[in-house]
């Protein structure tokens, strides 16, 4: 299930950068719920949003998935 796979990539690539999920969520514009959402593969995801908030291209998101 991809939007499992990108929830978790974007759980590695915060966690990697020792960001809370809420202050991340806020980097991004995002309700850290949602944010949780995401990173749990429950939801759809703003890719571009997301690869914004870590200062990343849509294609480094990916990397790896």
């Amino acid at each position: 299930d991809i939007r499992k796979a990108l929830g978790l990539r974007i759980k590695e690539l915060r966690e990697e950068r020792d960001l809370p999920q809420r202050a991340f969520a806020e980097a991004s514009g995002l309700d850290r719920s949602y944010l949780a959402a995401i990173e749990n593969g429950q939801i759809n995801v703003g890719i571009k949003r997301i690869a914004a908030g870590f200062g990343i291209s849509v294609e480094q998101l990916f990397k790896g998935i």
